[in-house]
């Protein structure tokens, strides 16, 4: 097992220190599009824990017995590793928690794949454990056999998530919730009712880019001027008629808005209109899933 891992990270080192940007090659890779990928999340933990920043692919079950320890529940959902396998990127040791690294962006192209990532540390002020912590992120890719690259970025904070969701109802359609942002989309899953903190679910990355900024040209006055507040039009959900989210980060400043699917009184035309576009883009959005 160690050197199994001794492995993967020697590999890091050899992808991560390069960007493709920066090579001559004079080979045409073709188009740059989106992978479609998804969160994964494990109830084992890292055998041997890294000091150092690294990655592990994963690519059967055996690999999930060497690295990780033994998971307790039974009903523990796997990839089908004969078509998928699982990427992880690790922080390496922290002094404290807070800490985060995120995988933000998965493309690729003929030649190669390039995985934008961040890290974050805790802010001065914010309580943190007072243990070694290790940071990772892990997410399901397609099987390849193209080289992997490393590229870390600012996280992104312009972004907008649509959503409809119903309290008195069961199955997948109750709760839909996508994120747009300028690269990519995303579908959350199996949310929460009332529970619209994004950063708790695991996600699905849709193969397909929206165009974002046509999206906010379509943003209502009365939503725009509410900068950073939290508003309720109507009375959402109230009989059991459902209700629409929408949720508009800008610079990491989020406005957060429900609308009774109802034309309650407090919803102007521009406000319904807008409502309508919102369902409209869920509704495609479902489709490219």
């Amino acid at each position: 097992m160690k050197n199994l891992i001794l492995m993967l990270f020697t590999t890091l080192s050899l992808y991560s220190c390069t960007d493709p940007s920066d090579n001559n090659n004079t080979i045409d890779c073709g188009k740059v599009t989106n992978v479609m990928y998804e969160s994964f999340s494990y109830c084992g933990v890292l055998k041997e824990n890294p000091k150092q920043p690294s990655f592990i692919i994963v690519n059967s079950n055996e690999d999930i017995q060497k690295l990780f320890t033994t998971c307790q529940t039974t009903d523990v959902a796997l990839p089908d590793f004969s078509q998928k396998r699982v990427l992880g990127l690790l922080a390496g040791q922290k002094p404290t928690g807070g800490y985060t690294i995120k995988i933000q962006s998965v493309v690729e192209d003929n030649c190669q794949i390039v995985v934008e990532y961040f890290e974050q540390e805790p802010k001065k002020d914010d309580f943190v454990t007072t243990v070694l912590t290790y940071p990772a992120d892990y997410v399901v890719l397609p099987k390849s056999n193209k080289p992997i690259f490393f590229k870390k970025v600012n996280p992104i904070n312009d972004y907008v998530v649509v959503g409809t969701y119903f309290g008195e109802c069961s199955g997948a359609d109750c709760q839909q919730f996508f994120r747009i942002e300028n690269e990519k989309v995303l579908r959350y899953l199996r949310v929460n009712y009332d529970s619209y903190d994004f950063n708790q679910y695991g996600y699905k990355a849709l193969g397909f880019k929206d165009d974002f900024a046509a999206f906010l040209l379509k943003i209502p006055t009365e939503i725009k001027d509410l900068k950073g507040q939290t508003k309720t039009f109507g009375s959402p959900d109230s009989h059991d008629q459902g209700g629409v989210y929408f949720e508009w980060s800008q610079g990491g400043v989020v406005t957060k808005v429900y609308l009774d699917v109802d034309n309650s009184a407090d919803q102007t035309q521009n406000i319904i209109l807008f409502k309508k576009v919102i369902q409209d883009k869920i509704l495609e959005l479902k489709t490219k899933v």
